[in-house]
């Protein structure tokens, strides 16, 4: 999508914002963002969360998990509570950021 066309969806984007429909004007902001090449992923779609600490803990929890660790292990590493250890692991399977064992065997 070039230039032009993004910049066309912004301003179809804005009509809606001032006839008062939010969704449909988040729904065409979102195609014109999505369409830039350059375009980030936020992390809340990867991490589950924007927050730093958050994220940190679930790339650690991802990569302790694909070393063979168990839950118990990850906990002892993180140094937080099995609760939140369980948290993390079921956030990422729901993104699918991780895969359950399940699936792969």
């Amino acid at each position: 999508m070039t230039f032009a066309e993004r910049q066309v969806l912004r301003k179809q984007a804005t009509i809606e914002l001032n006839l008062g429909n939010s969704g449909e004007y988040e729904k065409l902001m979102h195609k014109a963002r999505e369409a830039r090449p350059d375009y980030k992923v936020p992390s809340q779609a990867v991490w589950g969360s924007d927050n730093a600490k958050v994220i940190e803990r679930r790339k650690m929890v991802k990569k302790l998990l694909e070393a063979g660790y168990d839950n118990k292990e990850i906990i002892a590493k993180c140094g937080t509570t099995d609760t939140t250890i369980r948290k993390d692991i079921q956030v990422l399977k729901e993104i699918g950021t991780i895969k359950d064992k399940q699936e792969t065997s």
